[in-house]
């Protein structure tokens, strides 16, 4: 049975003989569909052409709604069929039923209204093939890390196409080169926040929408979104495609990732509106400088924390966070989200569910397993409150007890006498003004702010979004060198596993420190809240950032030697924090991101993308290695260490 969808007869039935080529005809007719929405909404297209895709959608969905009517015809268990596929006919008898009572009623707007209909009848459809292909891949035993990558490359993809097009783009501004697309796209889905353009002024209120797609599909994954429709149409999960996804959210039992997607799926609706209810009331005025309505209010609001809890850090505003830093808004409900997506959602789980059996159904009741923290989320938890309260401090620390003149200007800036052969188009990024030139300018003073209270506040907010978020609420081009460095440090190692943020995760970095400190102190183990942690998981951990920390300097010492413009000022400390930024998938910039040419926005890029996708993709294929290597051993041999 491995790679069927249903069994239906034996030895094969009539439909088995028929799936190959009923499949084969339906990929033609999914990129009709799909190609005809994107022309009608991403061109500006004559009415004559809008009426030729008009009937180009009717027949490219009555194609896909005839699909599961002729395999009810040549299966032999067709209720069966019935129940495997109620999705398909569900949205097929609710769309005759819809367009049929637009006729009947006589409605003006009965054409429109129709039309409208085929289009969310289209995207269902397509939805469900795209959930049919990756159980299908699945089912083939494609490997998990592959299947990782390939999902986020293929949303980069998609994401670069939907940026590049005309609609996303508003008339006036300058056309949107590929290489912006690739580069607002591939931030979008790696959920970094670092930005070649101004996402409010630049887009039009489509191209806003497809960013806010590609951060939502990012921040959770694309096979993720996959499980949680398969799970509402299949009512559960095959085998395998519980394996892969264990290792996604980072579960430890197969048996409850039925409940854990499902729980995915309600937390992150219920967090992300709780905290654009709170913020509502955080914008008096639109990215564009008009005052707000209270629809404006609600679409910044879900941006914003959209944003915040996928840890992507982008803003409809220039100044990203700045003009907004005083209000509890900002200081309060969008760390509490950064916070809430970085944890991890098998630590929201564990304790969601510690909570219930706890408080609900009561400790005798329940088993040992389901009414305590495991040892993951405790590392998760106890990590994230120390890398906030120590981060918060030395911030504060660094920028309150500085007394060198001229420690807050700015280091990376173009030359006024710089020819550079390449013209840095737009804003480039969203944290540094568009003139850069005259570091001589900045203030002497702590961009923390004057006050102990504003320094402190900001400090607080400056710890939070460096674990992967991206917010800023001051000009992170001006702090000083060791604030500077102390961000590096806290962007490196970034969120929880299974969580929406990068870097190498706060796990990892507690089992090295264990690691490391149980060798100090002469132990074979390293031992935590009286458990032990295996010497292969730390062995790995301590793989993970040494190639992470590699890659970060490599690419930092590329950039610095070719990734520049001609006439570009800049120190290490820059292009370090701008490159860890982008592997921790975090988005705050020290001001190189403007001064980059096209090689060192093609490197950012793909720091970005392995960053999103790198360490996660690295543990899943050393453990499908694990077994072959350990058949056999070589004689053992010392060797001087120090």
């Amino acid at each position: 049975m491995r790679g069927r969808l249903l069994s239906l007869g034996s030895p094969r039935s009539t439909l088995e003989k028929a799936r190959p080529y009923l499949m084969t005809a339906m990929v033609p007719i999914v990129v009709l569909a799909a190609g005809s929405l994107v022309l009608e909404y991403g061109f500006r297209v004559s009415e004559a052409t809008r009426r030729v895709l008009y009937w180009v959608e009717w027949v490219a969905l009555a194609g896909m709604m005839l699909d599961s009517p002729v395999r009810l015809l040549l299966a032999r268990e067709r209720l069966a069929l019935l129940r495997f596929r109620w999705l398909e006919f569900t949205v097929a008898v609710a769309f005759v039923l819809a367009v049929g009572f637009y006729d009947l009623a006589k409605l003006p707007a009965a054409e429109a209204l129709s039309l409208r209909t085929v289009h969310i009848a289209i995207v269902i459809n397509v939805i469900i093939r795209l959930t049919e292909v990756q159980r299908f891949l699945a089912a083939r035993r494609v490997r998990p890390a592959l299947l990782v990558i390939g999902s986020f490359a293929t949303l980069v993809a998609i994401g670069t196409g939907l940026v590049l097009l005309p609609a996303a783009t508003e008339e006036g501004r300058p056309e949107t080169t590929f290489m912006d697309a690739l580069f607002t796209a591939t931030s979008a889905v790696c959920v970094t926040g670092l930005t070649v353009v101004d996402i409010g002024k630049h887009f039009t209120p489509l191209g806003q929408y497809v960013l806010l797609g590609l951060i939502q599909l990012g921040g959770l994954g694309l096979m993720t979104f996959g499980s949680v429709f398969a799970v509402f149409m299949w009512r559960g999960l095959r085998l395998r495609e519980a394996v892969v996804m264990r290792e996604v959210v980072s579960h430890d039992l197969v048996a409850e990732i039925r409940r854990v997607i499902i729980f995915i799926l309600i937390s992150t609706v219920c967090i992300e509106a709780a905290g654009a209810a709170l913020m509502l009331g955080a914008w008096n005025t639109t990215y564009t400088g008009a005052p707000a309505e209270w629809g404006d209010r609600i679409y910044h609001s879900l941006f914003h924390s959209v944003a915040a809890f996928c840890n992507a850090g982008f803003s409809l505003y220039t100044g990203n966070l700045t003009g907004v830093r005083h209000t509890w808004e900002v200081n309060v409900v969008i760390p509490l989200l950064i916070i809430l997506g970085g944890l991890g959602f098998g630590v929201l789980y564990n304790v969601a569910r510690m909570g219930v059996y706890r408080c609900i159904v009561g400790r005798a009741a329940a088993p040992l397993v389901k009414r305590r923290l495991t040892l993951q989320s405790k590392l998760a938890i106890v990590m994230t409150v120390g890398l906030l309260v120590g981060g918060t401090l030395l911030a504060y620390v660094f920028e309150t007890f500085q007394n060198r003149p001229g420690v807050w200007q700015r280091t990376a800036y173009m030359a006024e006498d710089g020819g550079g052969s390449e013209k840095v188009s737009g804003t480039l990024s969203r944290r540094v003004p568009d003139t850069f030139s005259d570091p001589s300018a900045a203030e002497e003073r702590s961009p923390l702010g004057n006050t102990c209270y504003e320094r402190l506040v900001n400090a607080w907010f400056l710890s939070t979004t460096a674990r992967t978020a991206g917010f800023n609420s001051t000009d992170t081009a001006r702090l000083s060198p060791p604030t500077k460095f102390l961000t590096v440090v806290l962007m490196f190692i970034g969120a929880s596993p299974g969580s929406t943020g990068g870097g190498i995760k706060t796990v990892t970095f507690a089992v090295i420190c264990l690691g490391i400190w149980s060798a100090l102190r002469g132990r074979p183990h390293a031992q935590v809240f009286h458990r032990t942690i295996p010497w292969g998981t730390v062995t790995r951990a301590l793989a993970l950032m040494a190639v992470s920390a590699l890659w970060v300097a490599a690419v930092s010492m590329i950039i610095c030697a070719w990734g520049l413009l001609d006439g570009a000022r800049f120190t290490f400390l820059d292009v370090l924090f701008e490159t860890t930024s982008a592997f921790g998938t975090v988005g705050l910039s020290a001001g190189a991101t403007p001064l980059l040419n096209t090689f060192g926005r093609l490197l950012i890029i793909l720091t970005m993308f392995l960053g999103r996708v790198g360490p996660l993709s690295l543990l899943l294929a050393m453990q499908g290695r694990a077994g072959a290597a350990a058949r056999y051993t070589y004689p053992t041999e010392m060797v001087a260490t120090s």
